[in-house]
């Protein structure tokens, strides 16, 4: 079984890092993937995601997570680290403390383990969460539905603070169902906080600055092997409630009814999936913000 220790992480590679401010941030928890991981390790208690991750009955991370190969991202290269897909099909059906099935999702998540991101490290002060994200031609995703596919949930379950989305979202028509859009707090109404085009050539690359006292968000991105760059000013966002990260495909159903985990339409023989690379969540409060 593999594990990083945070010391050796910040010593392999984000030391050479650029940043906002020349000075190295602190890793807080580190979700990237290193090369000699197998698909077992996601079934351990000790990887950094939790194997109890939302995602079908009866099912188990090693069969739902792919090693697309390829070029690593922007954020893998310094550690040794690799991308890795999340998959979902018909059988991704989640079902909450065994029972009472979401029937209308679909779905398939990773979540930081719980044994490594104690006292809510990651929903407290200043984080910037980093991901990497594009498409899968071979696994393509059905954009007449509406996708989650990162966001931070609070701890009590009634809402998401934060929330990337693509495909055609439910109740809106201002975006393309071929973008990447950050939305803000759950609910009518839903702030967008930036949009860029998900585009299937080459990662897309996140730093969301998540500011747990003042309540902003700032979203940094870029494309490829490019530096992020600032896209927005700190922007109001009700950041409150702790709670958990997801990463991965969290599929809404077509015409739902009032309750819209059970009730929609889910066309059968599913075989989509998501890739994702450069996963970690950083200390920003003095200012140190990792750019390439």
């Amino acid at each position: 079984m593999f594990a990083w220790s945070l010391g050796l992480l910040c010593s392999i590679g984000l030391s050479q890092a650029v940043y906002v401010r020349r000075q190295a941030a602190t890793i807080t928890w580190d979700g990237r993937v290193p090369e000699n991981a197998t698909l077992g390790d996601f079934d351990s208690n000790s990887f950094v995601f939790r194997p109890d991750s939302p995602k079908g009955q009866n099912l188990s991370l090693s069969q739902l997570v792919v090693f697309p190969g390829g070029n690593p991202s922007l954020f893998d290269q310094k550690v040794a680290a690799k991308s890795i897909e999340v998959t979902i099909s018909d059988k991704s059906i989640f079902a909450p403390g065994g029972s009472n099935p979401q029937s209308a999702i679909r779905r398939a998540e990773l979540q930081p383990n719980v044994a490594q991101t104690a006292n809510n490290i990651t929903t407290t002060g200043i984080k910037t969460i980093h991901f990497s994200i594009k498409p899968d031609p071979q696994r393509a995703l059905n954009l007449s539905h509406e996708y989650l596919m990162t966001f931070l949930e609070r701890a009590d379950f009634t809402g998401d603070q934060i929330m990337l989305k693509t495909g055609t979202l439910i109740g809106r028509n201002d975006t393309s169902p071929n973008d990447l859009v950050l939305l803000g707090n759950s609910g009518n109404g839903s702030t967008t906080l930036f949009t860029t085009p998900f585009t299937a050539d080459a990662f897309t690359n996140f730093a969301i600055k998540m500011d747990f006292t003042a309540n902003t968000v700032q979203v940094f991105s870029s494309t490829g092997s490019e530096a992020l760059t600032q896209q927005t000013e700190p922007l109001p966002n009700d950041l409150s409630g702790n709670g958990d990260l997801h990463f991965g495909l969290f599929k809404n159903p077509t015409d739902p009814g009032e309750d819209s985990l059970r009730s929609g339409f889910q066309e059968s023989e599913i075989n989509e999936g998501v890739v994702y690379a450069g996963i970690f969540v950083e200390d920003s409060g003095d200012g140190a913000i990792s750019l390439s």
